[in-house]
């Protein structure tokens, strides 16, 4: 049991600081532009907004072209911050393929990337819209701080999901 734990901690050091390397060396913009893509295939109809994407001190930032109050305008997001909790995210599935058989650490990968890269690319579609609505600006800064709460309460449900904790075998034992 104990050198489990020691490989479960090696596995996540390594991946993560693995996709790390990665993420710092071209991960991030590949994943800010599947983000862009997203959000302007949602954006297709309209005609005045556009999401666009550039590198601004070697990270990527998203410039959002628009109308404000009727005049057209652009502006930028960087997106670094916002995009790092996603080596979370991944570390932790990569981790999940050690530790459950292969289906059912396929079918998490696909719900907690497929959820997590949903809420991003609803926080990308706010951004078009932050001058216009003071409801959106409000929705949109409460999200900007929450990836790593998100990505967190993702690694939290799959643990009592798949029983990955062992709290049910402690209660149990007690009884």
């Amino acid at each position: 049991m104990r050198q489990k734990k020691i490989i479960n901690i090696l596995i996540v050091i390594i991946s993560s600081g693995l996709l790390l390397i990665l993420w710092f060396h071209g991960l991030d913009w590949i994943y800010a532009q599947m983000l862009r893509i997203g959000a302007n295939i949602f954006l297709l109809f309209s005609s005045e907004t556009h999401v666009g994407l550039e590198v601004t001190d070697n990270s990527p930032t998203f410039i959002v072209e628009t109308v404000i109050n009727g005049r057209k305008g652009s502006y930028p997001q960087k997106a670094d911050l916002i995009l790092l909790p996603f080596i979370m995210v991944l570390t932790w599935q990569i981790l999940l393929f050690f530790n459950l058989p292969r289906r059912h650490a396929i079918r998490s990968a696909i719900e907690n990337i497929l959820i997590f890269f949903v809420i991003q690319l609803i926080y990308v579609l706010l951004l078009t819209s932050y001058y216009n609505s003071g409801t959106i600006k409000f929705i949109y800064d409460l999200l900007l701080d929450s990836f790593y709460i998100i990505a967190l309460f993702l690694i939290v449900k799959d643990a009592f999901k798949y029983e990955l904790i062992g709290i049910d075998k402690r209660i149990k034992g007690k009884n």
